[in-house]
């Protein structure tokens, strides 16, 4: 996978498996869906899922796994499937982002529980935010991934969808625990002492 998807053969990815070529064609039929497979194959362990116990440094953490995985030899052959046309190629990269998306959401519902994401908000507005531009960069314009502001983006992504870090959560709290204290201290200022 290191020269492309057309550069590779069946006979080197044989060799250097120690199987016989017959073996990969039976299971694979050709070579784009091996590549295919073991594009995919990558990406699900190396996009794995974090759980940080913050909704902003999973993203954060998302984000700098992703573009690890664009930048790689096996990201741009990823990136290659993603235009792909070919039928088998449109259904596992549908049933590929199914997955993942559906992992993403339950980042977001433990964002949710501990009340740092709206639950009216959809969390998959704020994924395709952060995500697009990178596809966009690695696909359309070609610039570097390395410079890219993940976390003003995250940042900016969290404040427009009204989402609250950890940090914002914890001021919050306690701005709301002195205004009850403050109410509280005005009760009892107010009664009538004995």
């Amino acid at each position: 996978m290191q020269k492309g998807i057309d550069a590779f053969t069946i006979a080197e990815v044989a060799a250097e498996a120690g199987v016989h070529e017959t073996s990969i064609y039976r299971r694979w039929g050709t070579k784009h869906a091996l590549a295919r497979d073991a594009c995919l194959q990558h990406a699900e362990v190396a996009l794995a899922m974090p759980d940080t116990g913050s909704l902003r440094s999973d993203l954060v953490a998302l984000l700098e796994r992703l573009t690890a995985i664009l930048v790689s030899p096996e990201g741009r052959a990823l990136l290659a499937l993603s235009v792909s046309q070919h039928p088998h190629v449109i259904e596992a990269r549908q049933s590929f982002w199914q997955r993942r998306l559906g992992l993403i959401r339950t980042v977001f519902d433990k964002a949710m529980s501990r009340g740092e994401f709206p639950r009216h908000a959809d969390p998959m507005h704020v994924v395709e935010t952060l995500i697009a531009p990178l596809y966009f960069r690695a696909l359309i314009t070609g610039e570097s991934l390395e410079n890219w502001p993940t976390n003003e983006m995250i940042d900016r992504a969290l404040t427009a969808y009204g989402a609250r870090t950890g940090e914002q959560r914890g001021a919050g709290d306690h701005r709301s625990r002195g205004r009850d204290m403050t109410a509280k201290e005005q009760k009892r200022r107010s009664e009538p002492k004995a």
